[in-house]
């Protein structure tokens, strides 16, 4: 009878949370949103439909671990530094600073220093899917500040272990010299997991997969990844370790072989479910606050969301970007992430944070998540004036600036080398403006390309706009486009300006910048798309 209890919670769970989370994304917000208001709404804080027992608890462990173990399966160091230095070490000193600030205020504030770290360090976090859902609904992922924000989002999410790690390790209850033994002994512990698999997976794991993959038989390597995962899921257990840290090391070391992409896509479908229950099993943990909690979580909400801001917007500051493009990204990140509530959970259940200030953190977690739609979206709000690089024109000299009768190329990526390449072979003259330094210094002596932002209107005139022919845009980021084309139709309004269009959302936003002409991606390449599948059918 205790089995289907805890099935007849889980179904009532996962199909309340697809409503609640169908309602939140009309209402433009995160799904998440809605699942974790569907433990609110039938937990005992609730209707009391649904209780917290063990089984749920652990539905809920296993989500999350899976979670991490498909996290595992995409990590890369090669994908993290395709972002820039700004992901790997922006990414940490935000980190890292966030916690050192969030820290020192929690503990000044009166709570213990363990409470005040753990809650420094879920802080420190921002909700990957939220963020990189509302930016690629608005088409701003391939924007500075998009990608600024989903490359530090991507350190995030693998600072999580060592903070997972550090979190478990403060759970003890020694005092003193005790104390500090037996943190060194947790930690201990966690090294000796993380050398043991690396260990397995340099010379235990080829040959197995090799001897799965000879039979020819697709089901063997998805059972040999189960295994895995769960085997070293168990040993983290068995070693007095979340088991979500050996989740992610077994994702980390199926990742390195040729099935990493088989297995994530085999199991993120389970994962979905699971997550769900995860995320409404912490809402069932949440109790209805009375007005004066609430107003208290409201003003929690908004310090770390401030705080948060000015963080990472200094961060990114430090990386010598503009005003504007560093608040926006500290807008996006703002928020509280979902790893937050795996690491309060965490704390919790270790003891280290009192139920009383888990309750307001929950509480002010979900204000920050229903605020973080609104607050990215203020971010193209920000004046424009802020959002120039400080990036100037390096070069062109007097002898390299064209006449008249010339093209002014926007953006020297692949989409930007097809135009030049066009003119060059109509011998029609051409300069490029290219924000990025190395993409400058590598195509400099041979080409009229210079370093500059085309936001900015004395960039434009160095490049003899008032005397171009046309002003063609090649960047995929809608914003930028938009400023571009305000620009040059400010300075010379008789200069035509075509522009590309990453999304077909943003034609209309284009048209009415001033453009006149635009290249809709989506409509040329399902134009290409058809016009292949006509030739392949004969």
């Amino acid at each position: 009878m205790q089995a289907w209890t805890l099935v007849y919670h889980i179904v009532l769970l996962i199909t309340t949370a697809l409503l609640l989370g169908l309602l939140a994304e009309r209402l433009k917000q995160n799904a998440i949103v809605g699942y974790l208001l569907t433990g609110v709404l039938v937990g005992p804080g609730g209707l009391g439909l649904v209780s917290t027992d063990e089984g749920v608890e652990a539905i809920a462990e296993l989500g999350v671990a899976l979670l991490l173990f498909t996290i595992g399966l995409e990590f890369s160091w090669r994908r993290l530094k395709a972002f820039g230095r700004l992901a790997v070490g922006g990414g940490t000193l935000q980190v890292l600073a966030t916690v050192m600030a969030f820290t020192a205020a929690f503990h000044w504030i009166g709570l213990s220093y363990k409470a005040a770290l753990v809650l420094g360090a879920a802080v420190s976090m921002s909700s990957t899917a939220l963020v990189i859902r509302v930016l690629a609904a608005r088409a701003e992922l391939d924007s500075l500040h998009g990608r600024n924000a989903v490359g530090i989002l991507l350190l995030q999410d693998m600072a999580v272990v060592p903070l997972v790690l550090v979190v478990n390790a403060l759970g003890g209850v020694s005092e003193g010299w005790s104390a500090a033994a037996e943190f060194g002994l947790r930690l201990g512990k966690g090294a000796l997991l993380v050398t043991g698999v690396v260990l397995a997976g340099r010379y235990v794991l080829p040959p197995v997969l090799n001897l799965a993959a000879s039979l020819r038989n697709r089901e063997l390597p998805i059972l040999l990844a189960v295994a895995v995962f769960l085997l070293v899921t168990w040993a983290s257990h068995a070693l007095e370790q979340s088991p979500i840290l050996g989740a992610f090391i077994a994702g980390m070391l199926l990742a390195e072989t040729i099935f990493a992409e088989q297995i994530r896509a085999d199991v993120i479908p389970l994962r979905a479910g699971f997550v769900t229950v995860f995320f409404a099993s912490v809402g069932l943990l949440v109790e209805l606050p009375d007005p004066g909690t609430l107003l208290k979580a409201t003003a929690l909400a908004a310090v770390i969301v401030a705080g948060k801001a000015l963080i990472v917007s200094g961060v990114v500051r430090l990386f010598r970007l503009s005003m504007g493009v560093a608040l926006a990204t500290g807008l996006a990140l703002a928020q509280i992430g979902e790893f937050s509530f795996v690491l309060g959970e965490t704390a919790r259940q270790a003891r280290i944070l009192p139920q009383s200030d888990f309750q307001l953190f929950l509480a002010a977690s979900l204000v920050t998540l229903l605020a973080a739609p609104y607050l990215i979206g203020a971010a193209t709000a920000i004046p424009e004036r802020w959002l120039r690089s400080p990036a100037r024109a390096l070069g062109l000299g007097t002898e390299e600036r064209p006449e008249s009768g010339h093209v002014i190329v926007v953006g020297f990526g692949p989409a930007g080398q097809a135009v030049v390449s066009a003119l060059g072979a109509q011998g029609i003259p051409f300069v490029v403006l290219e924000l990025n330094p190395n993409t400058v210094a590598a195509w400099r002596p041979g080409l009229p390309i210079a370093l500059g932002d085309a936001t900015q209107p004395e960039i434009l005139e160095h490049a003899g706009l008032a005397r171009a022919r046309g002003v063609v845009v090649t960047v995929p980021d809608t914003i930028t486009v938009r400023r571009v084309i305000h620009q040059v139709k400010t300075l010379a309004p008789q200069v035509r300006v075509i522009a590309r269009a990453r999304h077909h959302i943003a034609v209309d936003e284009l048209v009415g910048a001033g453009a006149d002409a635009i290249v809709d991606e989506e409509e040329v390449t399902g134009r290409e798309l058809g016009r292949r599948l006509a030739e392949s059918l004969g």
